[in-house]
């Protein structure tokens, strides 16, 4: 039997720290520009086209390092109110570490890891994808977030 709606899952509370780093994603990461970099020495490009690879590589990993927010916290909305609706995340941007208001819109789970996307409601309205990996919670965290991805009816599998 599944759940038809929002307000059937009240009995799960979630407010979770978030660890800012990850073994599981730096594996991920080093994984994938170890592939990048082994295609792009088969591609046997000339030297400066390495040159420009590193240097547009660089470019865009300090960007996305400075200007993507961090999730610290993220908790659930109160019991009454529906589980999509009204979660909170602490998040640490380049300036400060302030409070966001959001709605749950998608939830993926994977063995290693879940993929949130919410809108963001407050400070302005936005859509922000995160990905908790496994390694950044408790075990009994972990446990209840693979429960929410479970249970709630906007889970993609």
């Amino acid at each position: 039997m599944g759940i038809t709606n929002m307000t059937d899952v009240k009995s799960l509370r979630i407010d979770t720290p978030i660890k800012p780093s990850s073994r599981l994603r730096t594996a991920l990461y080093t994984s994938f520009i170890t592939a990048m970099g082994l295609l792009a020495w088969l591609a046997q490009l000339s030297l400066a086209q390495y040159v420009l690879l590193l240097i547009v590589t660089a470019g865009v990993a300090c960007y996305l390092a400075l200007t993507r927010p961090i999730l610290l916290h993220i908790s659930q909305p109160p019991l009454q109110h529906r589980v999509d609706q009204h979660w909170q995340l602490l998040m640490r941007t380049s300036r400060d570490d302030a409070l966001w208001q959001a709605h749950l819109s998608k939830l993926h789970r994977y063995p290693s890891c879940i993929h949130f996307e919410f809108i963001i409601i407050e400070p302005h309205q936005r859509v922000l994808s995160v990905t908790i990996f496994r390694d950044q919670v408790t075990v009994q965290e972990w446990r209840q977030l693979n429960i929410l991805a479970t249970v709630i009816p906007i889970t993609a599998h």
